[in-house]
C-alpha cells in the first residue's frame, strides 16, 4: 500500500539501500511550497517539520523497513556548500526561499574507492534564474558524507534553459550514466510551469555516459525522451532501472504545481532507446487520494524486491508541501504496477 513516509516538505526523493538501511535524499525543504498562508512561519507548530527552513542544501532520511522514516537533524548538513559555479546561500531571505535553490539530489557509490558521488541542481552563479547540475564526492566511504563539491558544473546548457533532475544508472557491464532533464520550460513563454503558451520549448531527457569516477564525461549526451502534447509543459525527473533485460525509464509530466503532475514510464531493449511509452500513467492525481504525485525514485532491496518513492502535494500550515510517499512495485513483462 501507499505509505506517507515523510510528513513535511521532502520533495524529489532519491532512495537507495545500503547494508540493510534505506536512505532518502531530497530537495531543500523550503522549495516549491504553494498557497503559502500570509501568517505562515518558517517553523512548524505541528508534525509538518520542526526544522528551520533554508538550513540544509540537501535533506536526508533513513529507514529500516521503507515505511517508517527518520529525517536527520538539520545540523547534519551532508552538502555544506555547493560548487563555486553555483549561487552560495539564499538570493533572498524572504520566507520560503531556498537556501541555495538546491534541487533533486541523487547518489551512487563508485567501486574504485567506495566513495559516494552526490549530484544536485543549483542556481548558476552567472545566470541566477537558471539551474544547472553539479557533482560532489563524499570525504569517506559513508553515504552520509559530508560531500565536497566539484567546482565546475556537470551539465549547464544555459541557452536551453539549464539542466535539473540528475539520476545515476549503472549498467550490467559497470558503465555509469547520468540521466537528466534539459529545463526548457525555464525558457518558456508562460502558462503552466512556464511552458504551455506557444511556442512550446522542448524539455528532453538526456543520457550522459561518464567515467568510473562518476564525474568525467564520455562523449556528448544523448536524448532518450522528450515531451509530447499529451505531457503538457514538460517531462522531467527521470529514473532508470533494468529488469530482466529490459530498460525502464520512469519520468513525470504535467506541472508539479497543479494536479496534472503524474508518474509515467516507458521501456526499451537498449539503454539509449527508442523507448515505448506505457498506455496509462503509473500514478496520477486521485489515485489513493493523492494530489500531483511525481518525481519518483525506483530501487531494489537486498531481497530483490522493487520499491518506489515519490512526492505528492499535501496541505500543511506552511502551504502546499510535497511530502514523500513510498510503496512496493511490481514488474510483469513491460507492465509496472504499484503494490496495493
Amino acid at each position: 500500500p501507499i505509505n506517507n513516509a515523510v510528513d513535511f516538505n521532502f520533495a524529489d526523493p532519491y532512495v537507495v539501500q545500503v547494508n540493510g538501511t534505506w536512505y532518502a535524499f531530497a530537495t531543500n525543504n523550503a522549495v516549491g511550497l504553494t498557497n503559502v498562508p500570509a501568517n505562515a512561519s518558517t517553523t512548524s507548530n505541528s508534525s509538518v517539520n520542526t526544522e528551520a527552513f533554508y538550513k540544509d542544501n540537501v535533506q536526508i532520511a533513513s529507514s529500516q523497513n521503507f515505511v517508517n522514516w527518520t529525517v536527520l537533524n538539520a545540523d547534519h548538513n551532508i552538502l555544506p556548500t555547493v560548487g563555486t559555479w553555483a549561487v552560495q546561500g539564499a538570493i533572498s531571505k524572504a520566507p520560503f526561499t531556498p537556501g541555495a535553490g538546491v534541487w533533486a539530489p541523487a547518489v551512487f557509490q563508485r567501486p574504485s574507492d567506495n566513495k559516494w558521488v552526490l549530484y544536485y541542481s543549483a542556481k548558476d552563479d552567472a545566470n541566477i534564474y537558471t539551474h544547472c547540475i553539479g557533482a560532489s564526492v563524499s570525504s569517506t566511504d559513508s553515504i552520509l558524507g559530508p560531500y565536497v563539491p566539484v567546482n565546475t558544473s556537470f551539465a549547464c546548457p544555459v541557452s536551453e534553459g539549464g539542466a535539473i533532475d540528475p539520476t545515476p544508472f549503472i549498467d550490467d557491464d559497470g558503465s555509469v550514466y547520468i540521466a537528466y532533464k534539459v529545463d526548457g520550460n525555464n525558457k518558456g513563454n508562460g502558462g503552466a510551469c512556464g511552458n504551455t503558451q506557444a511556442p512550446i520549448h522542448s524539455t528532453p531527457i538526456m543520457l550522459q555516459k561518464v567515467e568510473a569516477d562518476g564525474i568525467t564525461t564520455i562523449g556528448n549526451p544523448v536524448e532518450i525522451l522528450d515531451r509530447t502534447k499529451a505531457d503538457g509543459p514538460l517531462v522531467e525527473a527521470p529514473t532508470l532501472v533494468k529488469v530482466d533485460g529490459t530498460y525502464f525509464l520512469f519520468f513525470s509530466s504535467g506541472c508539479t504545481r497543479d494536479p496534472s503532475y503524474t508518474v509515467k514510464y516507458a521501456w526499451a531493449s537498449h539503454l539509449q532507446g527508442p523507448y515505448t511509452r506505457a498506455n496509462q500513467d503509473l500514478l496520477q492525481s486521485g489515485d489513493w487520494s493523492l494530489s500531483a504525485p511525481g518525481s519518483c525514485s525506483v530501487a531494489k532491496d537486498s531481497k530483490g524486491d522493487w520499491a518506489i518513492a515519490f512526492h505528492a502535494r499535501v496541505t500543511t500550515p506552511q502551504g502546499g508541501a510535497r511530502e514523500m510517499f513510498t510503496a512496493g512495485l511490481n514488474f510483469n513483462g513491460t507492465a509496472v504496477t504499484i503494490v496495493d
